[in-house]
Formats: structure tokens, C-alpha cells, sequence
């Protein structure tokens, strides 16, 4: 019987976060980017699988260089940037933050909000105030999103229609993602971060079982 609770302790001990620090599970380094790219790719941690940053159909494509850029902004439903990653099966993710910059033109969006499929894009995560022409540099609180397992998207989305620059958003004002600067100093991407976690594998149910059943046998 001991020997037996001691395989579970050690089947049951491999569960361990699989990175005990945080790992960057989405970057998107748009470093070099031309802005009015279809779609732009992003890498992830070992046990994720990033999505590619892509815009709503609502959207229409624009140049700004190191950007993700789109002008439309209308208050569609349509009109978002989309990103994000795929957790690999036997694992599950705990977010810490999304580090993102964004930019807006005069008529662009003056408030964007951040928005997780987990409740459908229904109550943004974070919000992000524009201003004209201005960089700006958010790190938004994720730690509440924790055991995620599948797809983990996050779309960004103009709240409202007052403009960066004081009037109404217009549908040719834009916005763009671009990367995270800390300090002034580029981060190299915007990013997700957050740690992956193993599942407990199957074979620890079987070992629970089989300990009950000998247990049980002997007295």
C-alpha cells in the first residue's frame, strides 16, 4: 500500500507549471512592418500556438510603417483587430498582462477598448485613451483570466464615437497597434503575457483508483 501512495505522490508532483516564469504566450513584433499587411504573424511559448493579428471585415487597410494600421472605424461590429493564441492540448494558461501600444489619428478613435472571447467580446478587459498623433503605452491587468484551455482571442475595438482629437470619429481616422515601449526603449512586440500549466495526466486517476481498490481489498 505505501509503495502504492508513493507512485501517486510522484505522478501527481509532475503537474507543475511548465514555466515558472512569465513567458511571452503571443508577440508581435511589428518591427519592419509596412501597416497595411493582411494579416501579421506572432510567436508564442512552447505550449501555445499564436494566431495571427488580423483586422475585421469592417476594416480597411492602411500604410504606417512598424504598425498594424486600418481606418473605418464606424462602431461595427466588424471593426476590430483580432489576436491571440491556441493552448496546447494537455495544458492550461494563466494570464499576467497584455502590453500593447496603439496610436490614433486626429479622427481615430479617441477610447479603444480590449475584449476576450471568453465572455464573447462582451465587457472589455482594459480600456486605452488616445490622444492625437500620440504613442501610447499600456500594460493591462490579465490576472483575472486564469485556466484558459483552447483558443484565447482578444479583440481591440473603439468605444464610442469621440475622436482622439477632441471631435467625432471619422471613418477615415485611424489606428494602429504597434509595439510596446518600456522607458523608450522598444520591447520588440506587443504581448501577452502569462504561464502554461501540464494537466494532470490520466494516469494519476488510475493510480488514485487502483490505491482505493487495494485499500479497500485489504481490509
Amino acid at each position: 500500500m505505501k509503495s502504492i501512495r508513493l507512485a501517486v505522490l510522484a505522478a501527481v508532483s509532475v503537474a507543475t507549471p511548465a514555466s515558472a516564469d512569465l513567458m511571452k504566450l503571443a508577440n508581435y513584433n511589428l518591427t519592419g512592418a509596412a501597416g497595411n499587411e493582411a494579416l501579421w504573424g506572432g510567436t508564442g511559448d512552447s505550449n501555445v500556438s499564436s494566431v495571427n493579428l488580423v483586422r475585421g471585415g469592417g476594416l480597411v487597410a492602411s500604410a504606417a510603417a512598424n504598425s498594424f494600421s486600418a481606418s473605418g472605424w464606424t462602431g461595427e461590429a466588424t471593426d476590430y483587430f483580432s489576436f491571440g493564441f491556441i493552448v496546447d492540448d494537455g495544458f492550461v494558461a494563466d494570464l499576467a498582462s497584455l502590453s500593447i501600444g496603439t496610436r490614433s489619428s486626429g479622427t481615430g478613435p479617441g477610447t479603444v477598448g480590449v475584449y476576450y472571447n471568453g465572455d464573447n467580446f462582451t465587457t472589455a478587459v482594459g480600456t486605452i485613451t488616445q490622444g492625437s498623433g500620440t504613442n501610447v503605452n499600456t500594460v493591462i491587468d490579465l490576472s483575472g483570466l486564469t485556466n484558459l484551455t483552447g483558443l484565447v482571442e482578444f479583440r481591440v475595438m473603439a468605444i464610442g464615437t469621440n475622436s482622439a482629437g477632441g471631435g467625432t470619429t471619422s471613418s477615415s481616422g485611424t489606428l494602429r497597434l504597434t509595439n510596446f515601449f518600456e522607458g523608450g526603449v522598444n520591447q520588440n512586440g506587443f504581448f501577452v503575457l502569462g504561464i502554461t500549466t501540464e494537466i494532470p495526466a490520466p494516469a494519476v486517476g488510475a493510480l488514485l483508483a487502483l490505491a482505493g481498490v487495494v485499500g479497500r481489498r485489504r481490509r
